[in-house]
């Protein structure tokens, strides 16, 4: 009988101290591990976002400058719609899209691994020539993590159509604009966005 009464109390006694700490510190570690996946979970997540936001930003932006280049227009031919062009910068003219119309002189520049965008627009609506301020608007940012040295190519033709090596802005065809990103989080990985865009003959 005795015998019976201190098994039961045995078994009425529950887990010792040494099983609660064993057990609390096998919890420890599957939160641990838990935290850690999740963790890398997130970050994973995070990259992926950033990489495709940025992505998405510098498409909308080629996209957005190639259109307005394609609708490049002064209205008269002793006036070129490209008015400078270099490696890292584009200034050409193009008209908005209100009624009346009035021209916008639209200018771009790489600066800091940043592509930035102002512009001008005249005062008048009533076509060539065209009166400007000199009020620009502020520059804003388009795209940034660029890490291209240069941005834009141009593509010249003389007056017969021939292909020429000169740089001279009157000479525009067409633009090439090709610009690599680096986003946060890629560890060096780029990624590359390009179009062309033809410019109207002169009119």
């Amino acid at each position: 009988m005795r015998t019976l009464l201190r098994r039961l109390k045995s078994e009425e006694s529950g887990f010792t101290l040494i099983e609660m700490l064993a057990a609390m510190a096998v919890l420890a570690i599957l939160f641990a591990i838990y935290s850690l996946i999740l963790s890398n979970t997130i970050r994973d997540s995070s990259t992926v976002e950033d990489q495709s936001t940025a992505q998405t930003e510098i498409r909308a932006a080629v996209d957005g400058l190639a259109q307005d280049l394609r609708q490049a227009y002064t209205g008269d031919s002793s006036m070129s719609q490209v008015a400078a062009i270099s490696g890292t910068t584009l200034d050409f003219y193009s008209p908005d899209r209100q009624t009346p119309m009035h021209l916008r002189e639209v200018q771009y520049q790489l600066t800091g691994g940043k592509l930035q965008r102002r512009f001008q627009t005249s005062t008048d609506t009533n076509g060539f020539p065209w009166t400007f301020p000199g009020t620009w608007s502020a520059w804003a940012t388009q795209a940034s993590n660029i890490t291209s040295s240069t941005i834009f190519t141009g593509k010249y033709l003389d007056s017969s159509g021939n292909v020429v090596t000169t740089s001279t802005a009157s000479l525009v065809s067409g633009v090439w604009i090709s610009v690599t990103i680096s986003p946060r989080g890629s560890q060096g990985r780029t990624y590359t966005y390009s179009t062309s865009a033809s410019v109207r003959a002169s009119q």
